[in-house]
């Protein structure tokens, strides 16, 4: 945004676009090219799945003509599985290196990519532990793991210097703390002996109950309770957890971002004995959560069983097809049970993943058709 504000002034938003179009359409290529070489699949298959990558484009989430964050997480993420599946399948570390370089770019645009590092992690694993080489080349892991610790620092940096604050950005706490707050009982308070937590609590507890935010008014109408979560996140977190707490902060003489420091910290202080203190309340909206974020409990359940499917017939055959699925399978449960610990699963954070069905499904029949035609021959 800055570069194409500073070359193009008020008139950035058509050459942005144009921009935005073209990384996507580049991202897709190159996903679609390794898939081919691969899998040598048939060009319609290549078509139909190119169509579905290139869909966010132009439905529901308008990646290319609004400007936002996704049109850029998204090819990079297309980008990061193919240089994955090639990694796995030709069992070469060394594309370890361009991974972690675009996974770092990745998490510092969509910090959600965090997600993708416990499954690379085990990906490697069991590269190193496939090729006996652990001692030789666990600078890999290291490197993975260095990743968040590289990424919270350039935050900090970045912050420093634009904001005067070594500190990473200041929502995190303030998502993760809806769910606590929704599902929280007004006895909650005593849970807190600092006088900022609990006013914080009764301001924000008080605010819930007078807008029928609370999940125990919920019940009482025999509503589903994560989906008036779902649907009233913004209410929730937005316009009270976030909104009155800089309010309460502002009003004690701290700045806009001091505010949001000061109000990070607090709901990192308070976020755990709220868990802790309505634990299998708080267990059972994260599984519902869990389940929207897939769309449905039997396709939940149809996920589980491919991952199953795929990690079984992997380690009984090792070939590149299931170590497709292992590789889609896994960034998807990754990813869904990052956002459902900490948002709502609505579709802009999990659509990354529309293509995974339709592709396996392509690549499996595809398979399927070239083993057909030795035997008819």
């Amino acid at each position: 945004m800055k570069i194409f504000t500073s070359v193009f002034g008020d008139s950035f938003e058509l050459p942005l676009v144009i921009a935005q179009y073209g990384i996507i359409v580049f991202g897709v290529h190159f996903f679609l090219s390794y898939l081919r070489q691969v899998f040598n699949i048939h060009k319609v298959g290549i078509i139909i799945i190119q169509l579905i990558c290139l869909a966010p484009c132009v439905y529901v989430h308008d990646l290319g003509s609004a400007i936002l964050s996704e049109a850029l997480t998204y090819p990079i993420f297309l980008v990061i599985f193919a240089l994955t599946l090639k990694m796995f399948v030709e069992e070469n570390l060394t594309y370890l290196y361009k991974i972690s370089v675009l996974l770092f770019v990745l998490i510092l645009t969509r910090g959600q990519f965090l997600s993708l590092i416990p499954a690379l992690i085990l990906i490697v694993g069991f590269i190193l532990y496939k090729k006996k080489s652990f001692k030789k080349y666990y600078y890999f892991l290291v490197l993975l793991i260095a990743i968040p610790i590289l990424t919270s620092f350039t935050e900090r940096v970045y912050n420093k210097i634009v904001f005067g604050h070594f500190v990473n950005n200041a929502m995190n706490y303030v998502h993760v703390i809806a769910s606590p707050f929704y599902i929280a009982n007004e006895s909650d308070i005593n849970l807190f002996s600092d006088q900022d937590q609990r006013t914080y609590f009764n301001l924000i507890y008080t605010s819930l109950q007078e807008a029928e935010l609370t999940r125990n008014q919920n019940l009482s109408v025999d509503k589903d309770d994560y989906l008036f979560f779902q649907h009233n996140f913004a209410k929730i977190c937005n316009r009270r957890i976030y909104d009155l707490g800089l309010d309460y902060y502002q009003a004690k003489g701290l700045n806009y971002i001091e505010s949001n420091i000061a109000l990070n910290t607090l709901c990192s202080q308070m976020v755990i004995p709220l868990i802790k203190q309505n634990f299998k309340v708080w267990i059972k909206l994260f599984t519902k959560n869990l389940k929207n974020a897939f769309g449905s409990s039997k396709q939940f359940l149809f996920f589980l069983m491919l991952l199953c499917y795929g990690v079984f017939n992997f380690i009984k055959t090792n070939k590149n097809i299931y170590k497709f699925i292992v590789i889609a399978t896994l960034f998807m449960f990754a990813n869904n049970a990052l956002i459902a610990l900490v948002i709502h699963s609505i579709k802009r954070y999990i659509f990354y993943f529309d293509w995974v069905i339709f592709a396996t499904f392509i690549i499996l029949l595809n398979e399927f058709f070239k083993n057909e035609k030795p035997r008819e021959s």
